[in-house]
């Protein structure tokens, strides 16, 4: 490592340092401010448990900083740099800004594995374990159970139901969709509003009931009102652990590719899977936000001349812009307008394409 590549390292790192700490603290008031004033004042949670949500929510709070943090040292210190004309000096030396974009590569790639351990591995255990922490105190004495999937038999099923919510004493389920194998690989589904068992039946309302052929070609929709099927399942009054299914982002990144591996050898229509290809790809979009965001400040840096105030200006709009473009990107792969790769990589590709821009007019 050169004389340059350490000093440019050292400012881009107190100035990453100063951004962590704004950031992580600006989420981190919102969170207390929000789901831990609920919990302990609304919820009557006892402190214990309020400290113990916070700290698991903690990591979540430092992933989601990590590439906001990442601009902002980036643009501070490049632009500092050029306010003071340090880099007309370095240019004057016959180096280049191509030359100077090195060290803050480094950093933005070295953040950018640092974050995909953090999104892939450890924030869906622990921002997992907070909300259900949260939830427990919301339906306290409700009983209500969430995010269920039943598959009869496990191995290979011939039946999959799953729902968002089930109140086992009413037997009402919210959100519910049914898959069944029917004769010659054609399968059955149906997917409603709501649904309620009533003995060996279940009554679907506010739906739609679809026929898909062997190659997945759909054969016909129907929507209804009122649908009532036999269901050749019992109507539990509580589900074990093994009946639970997990959102995607509670899901570390090993166990949310078996659990698409599972949906999809079960043959599960794509749109209920979308939401965990979805979520697959974005661990790593994520991620490698913080090595885009800090190639995209540098050039922008260079033009503004500034640093302070400016600098803190331009970060939370550059953050602003890419975050609404990876949202939107997400929607639309759900949907199933965009594939999910493009959907969740969409706000990257848009950023790399303006830094290649940027970088080519500084020619």
């Amino acid at each position: 490592m050169t004389l340059l590549d350490r000093y440019l390292t050292r400012e881009l790192t107190n100035a990453w340092l100063t951004g962590l700490a704004v950031f992580a603290g600006f989420l981190m008031v919102g969170e207390v401010f929000g789901k831990g004033i609920e919990l302990l004042f609304l919820l009557k949670a006892p402190v214990r448990d309020v400290l113990r949500w916070f700290l698991l929510a903690l990591p979540n709070l430092i992933a989601l900083s990590l590439p906001m943090a990442t601009l902002l040292s980036v643009v501070m210190t490049i632009g500092r740099m050029s306010h003071d004309l340090e880099i007309v000096a370095f240019l004057s030396l016959g180096i280049s800004f191509r030359r100077l974009l090195l060290p803050i590569a480094g950093i933005g790639m070295g953040v950018s594995i640092f974050a995909f351990w953090l999104n892939a591995f450890v924030v869906p255990p622990t921002y997992g374990a907070a909300d259900a922490l949260l939830w427990r105190y919301r339906e306290r004495g409700e009983g209500i159970s969430r995010e269920i999937l039943i598959a009869q038999p496990p191995n290979d099923p011939r039946l999959v139901l799953g729902a968002r919510r089930f109140n086992p004493q009413s037997g009402a389920l919210e959100g519910v969709w049914l898959l069944e194998r029917m004769e010659r690989d054609e399968r059955l589904y149906i997917e409603a509003a709501s649904a309620r068992w009533v003995g060996n039946r279940v009554e679907f309302r506010d739906g739609f009931v679809q026929r898909i052929a062997p190659l997945g070609r759909p054969i016909m929709r129907q929507h209804f009102a009122r649908l009532s099927r036999l269901v050749p399942l019992p109507p539990p009054k509580n589900f074990s652990g093994d009946s639970k299914q997990f959102a995607p982002n509670r899901l570390s990144l090993p166990e949310l590719t078996l659990q698409i591996r599972l949906l999809q050898r079960w043959r599960v229509p794509r749109e209920k899977i979308a939401d965990y290809l979805v979520e697959w790809h974005n661990r790593f979009a994520l991620s490698l936000s913080g090595l885009i965001l800090a190639m995209l400040g540098a050039p922008i840096a260079l033009q503004l001349r500034r640093g302070g105030g400016i600098a803190v200006g331009v970060s939370v709009i550059l953050i602003l812009l890419y975050y609404f473009t990876w949202n939107i990107g997400t929607l639309l792969a759900k949907a199933g307008t965009l594939s999910p790769w493009l959907g969740s990589h969409l706000a990257n590709l848009l950023g790399l394409i303006g830094t290649f821009i940027l970088l080519w007019r500084l020619r």
